[in-house]
């Protein structure tokens, strides 16, 4: 923090800074000097010893510190984040199709060697009876079908099988489901009067809804949790065991340097996320909070922010032409100083490449796209690395997946993967700059390091799924000295010079090209 003077400060002008920032418990408050930098500068340099949220404020003495009189402006607010947040690629594992803990174990190897870093379990609580994992029947315990025999229970196995994540430095995002349980499930048979009533339903209890072209439709599965109940004790109790069933399952995600995945946050309740979020920063600062957060942007800033969300997914899914995942993709940059965002390619509980984008090749362009276009975590469901035509059914029971020596899409994703890690070009915000003069079908951005090397890069994206496409590229605006202009190809390591600062880029149908240059501007 820098404070600046018009006029030269007098000798007796002391200033500190108040906050949280490095306490040795993250809340509590201390005092950090300032220090003097010619005569009208005062400068104070803060590590934050701790990730969360933050406060800080600036108090002043104009006698030496005999006396101190605070800055009038309400004390500031930081989120500072946990490092995993940093180059974060999840790969989310449908359980369902993948065994028990112990063949989840054996799949880790597979994750990683596609570059992965971070594993989605949806959630693996005991199911209702519709074998929904987001219907949990008992939100304390491992689901017995993912178990094998034995002498261990469920957690004991799933110890194990964070033991094996931790060694190949994977971090585990535990998926929580705060808004309903299953009809079935132990807290609407015990304490109904902790889901929302219903008078039109035969069993009194209010069924979460959706939203489809056809309008609102019920989960016939799911009833919601009652946050709003008129007893204040009985409110209170609900608070007290979602929380605690949060902080249960962020242990986990705290034992990996992980996360937890708050599910259509959207629909919670305000005020129980705030007492969440403040249970969660205060128990477990290091665990990251990833969250399926649909609202406007105004919401999102201000709730963001205040409860401490360090990703929000994004969905470029929905963007299914050109121009709309563009006008997406400057939302994403435009927001990043105040909300970061997750953006795969897909998401589990939408269609696969596929059948979202007409082709399974389409994978190449939307995964460069998400990858390489936003600010630093991306990731997809597990069968995208296969190609296949629809996303895997994540309800019932199923035979467990089988994957070939060499998936489809394997290689190609670890080399974007690869790239995202070693550059940090692609892992900040604001710094994506368009230069494909709204081509319908192409989408071309100049991207730059801040590092001592200023690489600068290229990224282009055909997403046409049937035609090649060709756009014309200026290189003089946006590297130092004069042509020839040599680079590197990054996916498919090939070297190239352009002779000419002017060019045209030709990119076959669904494919994606990464060029790097040595020689960046500083001023694009």
């Amino acid at each position: 923090m820098t404070v600046t003077t018009d006029t030269p400060l007098a000798k007796n002008v002391e200033a500190l800074l108040t906050t949280t920032l490095n306490s040795s418990d993250a809340t509590s408050w201390t005092q950090i000097p300032f220090e003097r930098e010619g005569e009208r500068t005062l400068k104070c340099r803060v590590n934050a010893a701790h990730p969360g949220l933050h406060s800080f404020r600036a108090e002043f003495s104009l006698d030496s510190g005999s006396s101190w009189f605070r800055d009038t402006v309400p004390d500031a607010w930081i989120l500072i984040d946990p490092p995993q947040v940093d180059a974060l690629r999840i790969y989310t594992l449908i359980p369902n199709v993948s065994g028990t803990i112990a063949n989840w174990k054996a799949d880790l190897k597979r994750i990683s060697d596609m570059g992965f870093n971070a594993v989605h379990l949806l959630p693996i609580t005991t199911m209702d009876q519709s074998e929904s994992p987001y219907s949990a029947k008992e939100l304390f315990d491992v689901d017995g079908r993912y178990l094998t025999s034995g002498t261990l229970d469920g957690l004991s196995q799933l110890e194990d099988f964070i033991a094996e994540a931790k060694r190949l430095s994977i971090r585990l995002v535990f998926d929580l489901v705060l808004n309903h349980v299953g009809v079935q499930s132990t807290m609407a048979t015990q304490a109904p009067d902790w889901i929302v009533p219903d008078e039109n339903e035969p069993d009194g209890l209010k069924r979460a809804r959706y939203w489809c072209s056809k309008g609102w439709r019920n989960w016939k599965d799911l009833v919601l949790v009652n946050y709003e109940h008129p007893s204040e004790a009985i409110r209170s109790e609900i608070s007290s065991y979602m929380i605690d069933y949060a902080l249960f399952w962020a242990k986990y995600a705290n034992d990996t340097g992980g996360f937890v995945r708050f599910d259509n946050l959207h629909s919670s309740d305000p005020a129980f996320v705030s007492s969440l979020t403040a249970a969660m920063h205060h128990e477990y600062p290091e665990v990251g909070i990833l969250a399926e957060y649909f609202t406007d942007e105004s919401t999102l800033l201000r709730t963001g922010p205040e409860w401490g969300l360090n990703l929000n997914l994004a969905t470029p899914w929905n963007c299914k032409f050109v121009p709309q995942l563009r006008d997406y993709l400057t939302y994403i940059h435009r927001v990043s100083e105040h909300i970061r965002y997750f953006m795969p390619i897909t998401s589990h509980d939408c269609g696969s490449p596929a059948r979202e984008f007409g082709t399974a090749d389409s994978t190449v362009p939307r995964y460069v796209a998400a990858a390489l276009f936003g600010t630093g975590a991306t990731g997809l469901p597990q069968g995208v690395e296969l190609g296949e035509k629809e996303r895997i059914d994540f309800i019932g029971r199923r035979p467990r997946m089988s994957f070939p020596e060499k998936p489809r899409f394997a290689q190609f994703i670890r080399r974007v993967n690869d790239i995202l890690v070693k550059y940090p070009a692609f892992r900040c915000g604001e710094n994506c700059c368009f230069i494909d003069n709204d081509h319908p079908a192409i989408i071309a951005a100049f991207r730059r390091d801040n590092g001592p090397q200023a690489f600068g890069f290229v990224v282009a994206c055909n997403f046409d799924t049937v035609n090649p496409q060709c756009i014309t590229i200026e290189l003089a605006p946006l590297f130092k000295g004069d042509a020839p202009f040599d680079c590197c190809e990054l996916l498919s390591g090939e070297r190239r010079t352009f002779p000419h600062s002017r060019f045209e880029l030709s990119l076959p149908a669904c494919s994606a090209q990464v060029l790097k240059f040595p020689r960046a501007a500083t001023d694009i």
